[in-house]
């Protein structure tokens, strides 16, 4: 499956600003999710829940917990799909 990396990040970015808090003008590929987007455990794991019901993949708590960046999460999705 080819993946759109760029149409995922619009509408990733989105998203992002809703748990943040963020404008979504804000939001970029090297931000930190608990240090920039102050996005704790609990909130990651709500956040990658709403992504995986979004783009329908199932990432595993240990992959959730080793997500440090947005990219990470853009680099995870883009796996998780073109896998399928």
């Amino acid at each position: 499956m080819t993946v759109d990396v760029e149409q995922f990040r619009a509408e990733l970015y989105p998203i992002l600003a809703e748990f943040s808090g963020l404008p979504v003008a804000r939001i970029a590929g090297g931000l930190r999710l608990n240090d920039d987007l102050h996005l704790d455990s609990l909130k990651r794991i709500e956040l990658v829940a709403c992504i995986s019901d979004k783009f329908a993949f199932d990432p595993d708590v240990d992959t959730l917990m080793e997500l440090r960046t947005v990219d990470d999460i853009v680099r995870l999705v883009e796996e998780r799909l073109r896998d399928r």
